[in-house]
């Protein structure tokens, strides 16, 4: 039940020297963070297939939440 599923596609995955994405637990504290992505993730993903529009989700939250992080940082750093 929870064992992730790994999917190998054949492709390089690597991209040059672009940043890897990760979520922080602590995000979870932050107050409305949960808002947030449900609004995010409500938005609408194009898509031919259930399975493309799901990938455009992913990547639009992936994409948010790292300039929500970098905005959340700049806040932290200057309290």
């Amino acid at each position: 039940d929870h064992t992730p599923l790994l999917v190998d596609s054949g492709e390089a995955t690597h991209i040059g020297n672009r940043n890897t994405f990760s979520f922080e637990l602590s995000w979870f504290e932050k107050e409305n963070f949960m808002d947030i992505i449900a609004r995010e993730w409500a938005k609408r993903a194009t898509g031919r297939t259930s399975v493309e529009r799901w990938q455009n989700k992913i990547r639009h939250l992936r994409q948010f939440l790292r300039g929500w992080a970098r905005n959340e940082s700049g806040r932290y750093k200057q309290e």
